[in-house]
């Protein structure tokens, strides 16, 4: 009983107040949980128990980017969440998927996804800019898996204001294993629609005038915004704890590396994520 109230917790935090969660976590620091959990399911064996329940929560901390572009960073919290129920519902991080079709290795089925938006006040650079809202995505994802490798694509829409479109594909493998520590190394591509481009990286007429630090005008085009290597390793305390690390360098394209909120010395196109915690098996 204790672990549902526990699992229930966290889903109820994530869902039920998305603007207090928005000020906690943002899409780099998303990108670093989702990056740690593709690790986790190579290197961490499930355990069904529990009438099918099987939770891992954890918690670390992180050097992140204030916002995907930006050359600032800060420290801070990252919230590690996987819990399953039968091996077909299974809430990663903010996105909560359904196993329609499982078959050996291969897994399909729709998803929703917690899209985080950004504040205006992480960064002087967003100064003016107004905010980005939290809203919801659904779409759907393809996944196949095996002990050492870890293949995943899925595509998402969001139902707010100036996001739509996006397709994200991953690739991981194991590469060491010595006693109670594991690696693996993971490689992700993002692709963006011009609407979800223009709402993360471009600036309207108006929002130029309004910028603090005086941006200028841009008009952002779909494409692949950002590619990442992310290195994930893990040393077994037990059987149910471990200790994580992660190290994850990112390259934006396109749109993304040519916005004024990255170009011309305000941000960057190369963003990294380091981090390290301690995740717990139920």
């Amino acid at each position: 009983m204790a672990k549902r109230i526990i699992s229930a917790f966290f889903i109820a935090g994530l869902f039920s107040a998305p603007t207090q969660a928005q000020s906690v976590i943002g899409e780099s620091i998303n990108a670093a949980i989702e990056a740690v959990q593709e690790g986790l399911d190579l290197i961490w064996p499930d355990d069904i128990s529990l009438k099918h329940v099987n939770a891992r929560l954890g918690f670390g901390i992180g050097f992140t980017p204030d916002y995907i572009g930006s050359d600032d960073y800060r420290l801070r919290a990252i919230p590690l969440i996987d819990i399953r129920y039968k091996e077909v519902w299974r809430l990663n991080g903010s996105l909560l998927s359904f196993s329609a079709y499982k078959k050996n290795n291969l897994e399909i089925g729709p998803l929703v996804n917690l899209h985080f938006g950004r504040r205006q006040n992480r960064n002087p650079a967003l100064g003016g800019l107004g905010d980005i809202g939290t809203t919801f995505e659904v779409g759907a994802f393809v996944r196949y898996k095996t002990d050492a490798m870890l293949l995943s694509a899925d595509y998402r829409h969001g139902l707010g204001e100036n996001i739509r479109s996006s397709i994200q594909v991953s690739a991981a493998h194991g590469i060491y294993k010595k006693e109670n520590f594991l690696a693996f190394l993971g490689f992700r591509a993002k692709w963006l629609s011009k609407s979800n481009m223009q709402s993360a990286f471009g600036i309207s007429e108006a929002q130029a005038a309004s910028s603090t630090i005086g941006l200028p005008a841009f008009e952002a085009s779909s494409g692949v915004s950002n590619v990442s290597a992310n290195l994930v390793g893990a040393y077994s305390i037990n059987k149910k704890a471990r200790v994580l690390g992660l190290v994850s360098y990112g390259h934006l394209f396109g749109s993304a590396a040519n916005s004024p909120l990255t170009a011309d010395g305000v941000g960057s196109p190369s963003q990294v994520v380091v981090g390290a915690g301690l995740a717990y098996s139920f």
